[in-house]
């Protein structure tokens, strides 16, 4: 394979070329991250905790711009004499994406003009760079769709998983590393089937990815995260790959007849795919509105029930692993087989660690006699699990006034007494959120 570089041309392996976008990535934004840190305490640019957030200090949230700098610079090395017309399309649409986040992470934009901002790139992406799905492969008995329908359904996909990582990207290396899996799983699907330039781009998008995960999961002095910047990004290049992917199932003749190209994407992208299917879900049941912020993704169950952050990553990530693996162990079954299994195995999986949460909390509150009282008792109940279980904020040192705080810190904890305050303060702050949303504040 050719790699050229300005004016110069290398005759070069293919490993050559994936090791090397790989190692470029991984230094630029190494030495991205210390600086953009700095400038984040010269310029106060932190992320402040709340009742909705994981973490109890004040940490940069421009990691995204790291990432995307340090995937820019191989990308722009190697990639520009390889790649068709579409890679200046999809950069500028990152581009936009970049501005947007970036503008979201310092004064907070609404919902609404992040949403037109992420059509404006998709756009982009999906008009000027052709980048669009055009046949839903046989799914439901339909093959081609019509150019405008194209256009429309690839912006609603784009949406659906750059937002499905977004709201994923709640505890420390969750977004990064789902995005390492999803864009690992389809490099080695570019690699079979013979395209060397976008295996490249997705290794350099891991190698960016791998050097951030360090900063960000192992982290002390130096601690930074992805930030809407970042999460925008990663569910955009995300999106492109999944449409190449589907593309790509439909043309190279490496891929066997009937394969459920459709059903596999769900598959790579299960965790953003049905933690915003399930979350959007009880939300509206509850009555609130699909948008409003809270504490009921799978993450936020986790560490409630003791894992903390990098636990509760692997954990996620091992199921998103044992998804991709079995449907790609039962792709023979077809779109519509293949997606019964794993739905349901998903919806289930998902459902566990609220199941032992409210399990728990039933066992503690009996185990300290207070099951006289009904108010007390814990309603096993839907709604209950939306509206109330999951508000409740995690500390990772105790607060002054908090029955936990002002201890030493080598006091024995005590387990049950930290839980119940926990169903105690997540009651408490539901209330007023809802009176807060009551009041008629965004």
């Amino acid at each position: 394979m050719v790699v050229s570089v300005g004016h110069f041309s290398l005759n070069a392996p293919v490993w050559f070329l994936l090791l090397t976008s790989f190692a470029v990535a991984f230094a630029a934004t190494c030495v991205a991250v210390p600086s953009i840190i700095k400038i984040s305490g010269v310029k106060k640019l932190f992320d402040q905790p709340d009742h909705r957030k994981s973490h109890s200090t004040e940490i940069p949230t421009l990691g995204g711009a790291a990432v995307f700098f340090g995937m820019l610079v191989p990308t722009t090395l190697f990639g520009t004499q390889n790649f068709g017309h579409e890679l200046k399309f999809i950069i500028v649409g990152l581009i936009i994406l970049f501005f947007v986040g970036i503008k979201d992470d310092m004064v907070n934009i609404s919902a609404k003009n992040k949403l037109l901002g992420e059509i404006f790139a998709i756009g982009t992406v999906a008009v000027l760079g052709d980048i669009r799905i055009t046949s839903f492969n046989g799914f439901l008995g339909i093959g081609d769709i019509p150019y405008v329908a194209s256009i429309l359904f690839t912006i609603f996909v784009f949406v659906v998983i750059i937002n499905g990582f977004n709201l994923i990207d709640g505890i420390d290396g969750l977004a990064a590393g789902v995005g390492m899996l999803t864009i690992s799983t389809l490099g080695v699907w570019f690699l079979l089937i013979g395209d060397y330039n976008y295996a490249a781009f997705c290794y350099t998008v891991v190698g960016a990815l791998l050097a951030f995960f360090r900063f960000n999961v192992f982290g002390r002095k130096n601690k930074i995260f992805l930030g809407d910047t970042g999460s925008l990004i990663l569910g955009m290049i995300v999106s492109v790959f999944t449409v190449r992917f589907l593309e790509s199932s439909l043309t190279a003749t490496a891929v066997p007849d009937g394969f459920p190209a459709p059903a596999f994407a769900f598959a790579i992208l299960i965790v953003p795919m049905i933690d915003t299917l399930r979350v959007f879900t009880v939300r509206i049941l509850a009555g609130k509105s699909p948008f409003a912020p809270d504490r009921s993704h799978i993450h936020h169950k986790l560490l409630l029930l003791g894992f903390n952050h990098l636990q509760s990553t692997l954990l996620i990530l091992t199921f998103n692993l044992s998804i991709i693996l079995l449907s790609w162990s039962l792709r023979h079954l077809g779109i519509v087989r293949l997606l019964m299994v794993i739905i349901p195995v998903s919806v289930f999986v998902t459902s566990l660690p609220g199941f032992f949460f409210r399990h728990r909390v039933r066992t503690v509150i009996g185990r300290l006699g207070m099951l006289g009282d009904k108010s007390w008792i814990v309603p096993i109940t839907f709604h209950y699990a939306v509206n109330s279980l999951y508000s409740v904020p995690r500390r990772d040192r105790p607060a002054a006034g908090d029955f936990t705080g002002d201890r030493p810190a080598e006091t024995t904890r005590d387990p049950d007494r930290e839980l119940l305050h926990a169903y105690l303060e997540s009651r408490r702050a539901n209330n007023q959120q809802n009176e807060y949303a009551e009041m008629g504040n965004p």
